[in-house]
């Protein structure tokens, strides 16, 4: 999808069609996870939607023991929520939880940026250029999709070679929560050009070996992704005056 003219658009997340269950690389329940968390953070699951047990295990042609543990699975990522008597439902995230959690993810950005600059090999350095180089091209492309898909390799990225499997856990939790407010991407050609502004101060300071700088850019380069989302909804109408905005 291509920007058009000076005006923000909108990406759908959903884009791509739905893959069946893929058993190949690893266990039935894992995959029935893998699945159902595709399904709640591209939307089609919706927020504060029952999840349905016994239609998931007819879809994906299995006994509803593995999607039971994948649901079980999900509660505890915080994607889902089991309410007694009810069911299991998608969890609903406001603005003022969305907040909360721009400003722990940015937190967690800031350790993440400290540590890659500390750890990444030259391999994973070169890693690091390559793909700020394909959304340095979609950029000058104007291509949204394009950018989207490699912004989020990126911050990947950044996360793996921090080489801390308790940040990555916490770092992915907070992302797939964030995610069930953020269902779509916001951006627009001035958009772009400041978060690759950003993405480079980032690799720069991780090239250079500077921890402090590296993880001051990635923590400011979330909080600045906070004010475009505020300022976005602002600019729709959204009353956001009353929320405990971060200074």
């Amino acid at each position: 999808m291509q920007i058009v003219d000076n005006l923000p658009i909108i990406v759908n997340n959903m884009e791509r069609p739905a893959k069946p269950l893929d058993t190949r690389h690893g266990h039935l329940g894992e995959a029935a996870r893998a699945r159902i968390e595709q399904l709640v953070l591209t939307g089609a699951i919706a927020a504060g939607e029952r999840v349905n047990e016994l239609k998931l295990a007819a879809e994906f042609n299995t006994s509803r023991g593995p999607v039971r543990e994948a649901l079980r699975a999900l509660e505890h990522a915080g994607l889902l929520l089991a309410i007694p008597n009810r069911g299991v439902f998608v969890k609903k995230v406001d603005l003022a939880d969305a907040l909360d959690l721009y400003d722990v993810r940015a937190g967690l950005a800031r350790v993440t940026g400290r540590l890659v600059a500390q750890r990444a090999s030259k391999a994973q350095m070169a890693k690091l250029r390559a793909t700020f180089a394909t959304m340095e091209r979609a950029c000058r492309a104007r291509d949204l999709a394009g950018f989207y898909s490699s912004n989020l390799h990126f911050h990947s990225q950044l996360i793996e070679f921090a080489a801390n499997p308790r940040l990555t856990a916490m770092s992915e939790a907070v992302r797939n929560e964030l995610q069930l407010y953020l269902r779509d991407a916001v951006v627009g050609p001035a958009q772009l050009k400041k978060s690759q502004a950003e993405h480079r101060a980032i690799l720069d300071a991780v090239v250079d070996g500077d921890a402090e700088t590296a993880g001051t850019a990635f923590e400011a380069h979330i909080l600045a992704g906070k004010q475009r989302m505020l300022e976005y909804l602002g600019s729709h109408g959204t009353a956001i005056a009353s929320l405990p905005l971060a200074p």
